[in-house]
């Protein structure tokens, strides 16, 4: 059984061993933490548990733990519920010494500046007049970018780093921060930059994001020509609804090479009624992912065009499952009563022994369609199919439970 674990004793050991690590905590754990990390787990907790309580000695071994990989996190995360406004300093230092890549020193940092606003703000503007190096006030921006009591003195970090940023992690931080920064010119105009220079695609798709989370998303017309698909597509995501570029996305949903551009750019024209024969063309598309969105887009949709085509590929036994999924809640969606056929069909197909789990799926689905639909075309489907052999007993379950007496969907159309 381990005795109680006194924090002065700790503090005093780690005065001891302190002294020998100065100036090569990048080479050398602290002792300290490694004896803890040595220890058993409930030595662990009660140690740290020991030094957050002891004030003002305890918390001092807290920020000598920090810059220990396996003992920093926990450590850090101690000191920012423990006194946060002491934590702020130790947890930008160490995030600047060689912790930017951390998470765990981000996440405290964000809990002791929330829990100490104002001393966060006085500490966080001092600090960053030190001229930190941009890597770590990237990651100090990552870990501020949830609290909108910091957004203003978030978007000065960012106008400080972002210049200096000359490598990939720097850029991205600073990317993912700045939809939680203020307004800003110098901002808008650096992401603006990052749409086209970076050779990394993520970190153009990034700035995609970026520049739609702070209200400028026509800033990311160009991206629509990216040379990456993933980006091409978030572009497309990002302008749905934007007049000035219709025809460009649509142009991508019928001509794009890549299936899942073509997807993307389908869906972002879901409330464009002129763009209706496009994504009515779509739901041909050769790829099945494009016509599952296609038809997805109609399912929600006033429109009934589409509905012919939309019905072949109900009835198209050769079809992928995830497309005569769609169809079949357009169906429901449109309450399409001219469907009953294509939907005993569905079901017919999952009687075989063989049956995929898609086509089991799909065919209580489509039970459920013609129990919504209600007609007595529908209820005399139902009625079949209850009657019918090889029908996997959970379907049968979903065949013998009573149906709608309220005619359905159709009733309530008329």
């Amino acid at each position: 059984e381990h005795r109680a674990v006194r924090p002065h004793h700790l503090e005093a050991s780690l005065r001891r061993r302190r002294g020998a690590a100065a100036g090569h905590r990048h080479r050398h754990h602290d002792p300290v933490g490694t004896h803890l990390v040595a220890g058993a787990p409930e030595l662990r907790d009660a140690a740290l548990a020991g030094l957050a309580n002891a004030a003002p000695r305890g918390r001092r071994g807290l920020v000598a733990l920090l810059p220990d990989a396996s003992l920093g996190d926990r450590a850090a995360s101690s000191l920012s519920r423990a006194a946060p406004s002491e934590a702020i300093r130790p947890l930008l230092e160490a995030i600047a010494d060689g912790g930017a890549d951390r998470p765990g020193l981000r996440l405290a940092l964000a809990t002791a500046a929330r829990r100490a606003p104002k001393t966060a703000g006085r500490t966080l503007r001092a600090w960053l007049g030190d001229a930190p190096p941009p890597g770590a006030v990237g990651s100090a921006a990552l870990g501020l970018a949830s609290l909108d009591a910091h957004a203003g003195l978030l978007a000065s970090f960012i106008e400080y780093a972002a210049p200096r940023a000359n490598d990939f992690d720097t850029t991205w931080r600073l990317l993912q921060s700045a939809n939680g920064a203020t307004k800003s010119d110098a901002i808008d105009a650096w992401v603006v930059r990052q749409l086209e220079e970076p050779e990394a695609w993520m970190l153009r798709e990034a700035a995609v994001d970026a520049i739609t989370a702070r209200g400028k998303r026509e800033l990311a017309r160009r991206s629509l020509r990216d040379p990456n698909p993933r980006v091409r597509m978030k572009a497309a995501a990002a302008l749905s609804g934007d007049r000035a570029t219709m025809t460009e996305r649509a142009t991508l949903a019928r001509r794009d090479t890549w299936p899942m551009v073509r997807a993307e750019a389908v869906r972002s024209l879901r409330n464009e009624s002129t763009a209706i024969p496009v994504i009515v063309a779509s739901v041909d598309d050769s790829m099945s992912d494009v016509r599952a969105t296609a038809i997805e887009v109609l399912a929600g949709s006033a429109h009934e065009e589409g509905w012919r085509r939309i019905h072949t590929r109900l009835r198209d036994r050769s079809e992928w499952p995830h497309v005569t999924q769609a169809a079949i809640d357009y169906v429901i969606a449109h309450c399409r009563t001219d469907a009953v056929d294509a939907l005993m069909g569905v079901v017919v197909q999952a009687t075989p022994s063989h049956a995929l789990t898609e086509d089991l799926n799909n065919a209580a689905l489509a039970i459920e369609a013609l129990r919504a639909l209600g007609t007595g075309d529908a209820r005399a489907a139902v009625q079949q199919l209850r009657a019918t052999e090889g029908v996997p007993p959970t379907l049968k379950m979903a065949l013998q439970r009573p149906l709608p007496a309220d005619g359905g969907c159709a009733r309530a159309a008329r």
